[in-house]
Parts: C-alpha cells; structure tokens; sequence
C-alpha cells in the first residue's frame, strides 16, 4: 500500500511487486501433457520434417478455425514472408498495411522484397481503415496487409469487396485473432489467408512458432512446399523456399496449450473484468472495450488516457515500470513516425493513428498477473490520481528519469 510519495518505487520506496508482471500471456499448459507429447518424439525418432505432432496441431488447428487448411511454420514473420511473395509475385510491389501496429511488420514486408505502404486507422475498431486503403491503391499495389487488432476485427466484408474489385490478395495478420469472431464464424477462413503466432506471449504458447489458414487449396500446397526449401516430393524443387518448418517439440507445447485454450480465455475474461471494476471510478483513466456481440479472446487489458488524468502518458508508464508493472504504450508511435521507418514511407499523415498513439497504455496481463496483483495496481493507481499534481511536481523537481 503506498500512502506517502516516498513509497513510491520511482522515488525510492519498495517495489510493489518483486517480480515482473508482464504484458504476454506467457502461460504454460499442464506439463503432464507437454511430456507425454514429447515422449512420442523420442520414442519415434521423429524431430521435425513435417512429423506427427505437427500433423496433429495442423489439423486440430484447422477444425478450430473451421478452415480447409492450416500450414504451421517456424514463426509467423516467416509464415508472412512466403505468402507475400506467394500472393505478390517476385517483381516486388506495395503491400499496404496499417500504420497502428506491430513495428516489425514493415521489416517483414521488406525483407520479402516490397514496400510498405501505411495506412490510417479506424477511430472506434482501430483497424486498419477502408477508405484509407482504397486512397492507397495503386497499379502497384499488389497485397493488403490487414491487422486484426485486439478489441475488433477489421472490416473483413469490406476489405474483402475492395480488394476483389481492385485485384490485388487481401492477407489477415489474425494474432490477436485466435479464439475470435467476426459475424459469428471463428477468425481464420477470410481473405486469400490469416496468420497466427504461437510465441510464448501469445494466446496459444508453442515456444516460438506460426500458422496459416486458408480454403485456398493451390496455397496451402504451395506454402508447405516454400516452407521446405521448394520441394514437392523427394527431390524435385518446384519454386524458390526456405527452412520455415516448425519442429516436433513446439509442436508438443501448443498442443498441450490448445487444450487449455478455453480455460485462458475465461482467465483473461476475469482478469480484464477486474480490470474494469477496480478501475471504474479512476478519474481519467478509461478501459477500451472489446466489440459486442462477437467472441473475444480477452488477450490485453488497454486504457485510454484523457485530460482528467493528472499525468502523462510517458510518465505514468515510467511510475508502473519502477513499481516492476511492465506497462507500455499502446503502438506508439505510429509505424510511420518511426525511427526505424523505411526511407520514403513516412512522409504522410495519418491523423487517426497519430492521435491514437499519444492516449493508451497496455497494463499488465497474463498468467503472471493476479486477481490480487491487479487489486494492488489498482490501489497504487488511486493513489497516484488523488496525489497526481503532487506526484507531477515532484517528477518535473527530481527530473523525469531515462
């Protein structure tokens, strides 16, 4: 409990928590099931290559998203890089994404061979927005690189009539799409194809590692032969690839963890549902809500900041981060005023996604967070608001730490 400013970590008081609480899911499924999984791998000499275990995860993953294929790769920035340059052709090209997300989505799409084109975002979805797109289309575009975001769904309908009448592949980034739904049918069987993370701080941990769905059945053949080096069959390379295979052991873990799945999205539930209680009369201070009448997998815990609270952004992140909260801002700054942006691509605005950049944070979640951690954060919050323009003066006396 802090009850003066002196017990404030950043002013030298005790750390509310002793260790990190994160913002990945970082859960672990029941080791009994990881091992029994894992002793298959051994008893059957089977390491990687296509093995049974990931057999098994290819299709029970693709039951879940009710898709007709589901392709899994090594890691899903690699699983994106085969399937722009299965969708976008070898003459290079734009790929259009949106400038409110992931920064190393535009690596990816550079490391394949195109540009990125940033787009602006939704006000209320925070997805990449349609008429933004079409003003970006171009002869050469070739793929829409469209990013599910935590609390909705892009406008999947939407995208999808625009990219047909202007030609070009429509691709969903869907990782924070796992366990979601978009007008009732699971996220996974839109587009030309969607892409998933199995990292450990996603919903599904597989240790590190990605999937593809599709119910394009010419592009799943052909993705499980880029995955491999090209090859179709024993020693006939067909098309350019690479060593994107995911191996037996990861395997094991997601499968271990899908049969969790349901139980860590009713974790996530409450953790956000306590969220937003203790939290309630927090001045200043508002939760982002997910998207009614759909499934919602309840990954991220997100806050908007508005004038009624007494500190900055920067500056309530760097209170929660001495307090071991490992909070952070929300995609800020957008992808293109970053320092990393590729030469070209940022000379534009995108009001929407510049504005939205300067107002959220991303609390602590996970299986690493308690309902009881989450109780404490929000008492340290409570006090930090009715102390706020004292704490804000002692900031700006000491100097705001690096």
């Amino acid at each position: 409990m802090k009850r003066r400013l002196e017990d404030l970590a950043i002013f030298g008081g005790p750390r509310l928590f002793e260790s990190f609480r994160p913002t990945g899911q970082l859960s672990l499924p029941d080791s009994r099931v990881f091992f029994k999984h894992a002793r298959t791998i051994f008893d059957q000499r089977r390491l990687t290559n296509n093995g049974p275990l990931v057999r098994m995860l290819e299709e029970r993953l693709a039951l879940l998203h009710q898709s007709a294929h589901c392709v899994s790769f090594c890691n899903a920035s690699v699983a994106i890089v085969l399937l722009l340059r299965l969708l976008g052709g070898d003459d290079g090209g734009n790929v259009l994404m949106p400038t409110f997300t992931y920064p190393g989505l535009p690596h990816i799409a550079l490391w394949a061979g195109f540009k990125p084109v940033f787009c602006d975002v939704d006000q209320h979805t925070h997805a990449i927005d349609v008429a933004s797109v079409a003003a970006n289309l171009t002869p050469r575009s070739v793929v829409i690189l469209a990013v599910h975001q935590v609390q909705s769904p892009c406008q999947i309908d939407e995208l999808t009539t625009l990219a047909r009448q202007r030609g070009v592949a429509l691709l969903f980034d869907s990782v924070h799409g796992l366990g979601c739904t978009h007008r009732g049918k699971p996220i996974g069987g839109f587009g030309a194809a969607e892409v998933f993370s199995l990292h450990a701080t996603k919903l599904l941990n597989g240790f590190e590692g990605g999937y593809v769905t599709t119910n394009d059945d010419a592009l799943a053949a052909e993705l499980r032969s880029a995955r491999s080096f090209g090859f179709q069959g024993k020693d006939n390379v067909v098309r350019l690839g690479l060593n994107g295979k995911l191996n037996e052991i990861h395997a094991a873990l997601a499968l271990a963890a899908l049969d969790d799945l349901e139980q860590t999205i009713q974790a996530n539930r409450a953790r956000h549902e306590a969220y937003r209680r203790l939290f309630a009369d927090l001045p200043g201070l508002n939760i982002l809500e997910y998207a009614t009448n759909e499934r919602h997998n309840y990954e991220l815990t997100i806050f908007e900041m508005t004038t009624a609270w007494p500190l900055s952004r920067d500056d309530t992140l760097r209170l929660l981060n001495a307090e071991n909260a490992l909070a952070r801002p929300y995609y800020s700054p957008p992808l293109h005023h970053s320092e990393h942006c590729p030469p070209g691509c940022g000379d534009v605005s995108l009001p929407v996604a510049e504005a939205l950049a300067t107002r959220f944070i991303q609390m602590p979640v996970g299986d690493l967070v308690s309902l009881a951690d989450i109780e404490a954060l929000a008492e340290l919050m409570t006090f930090v608001g009715a102390n706020g323009p004292t704490v804000a003066a002692r900031l700006a006396r000491d100097g705001r730490p690096s």
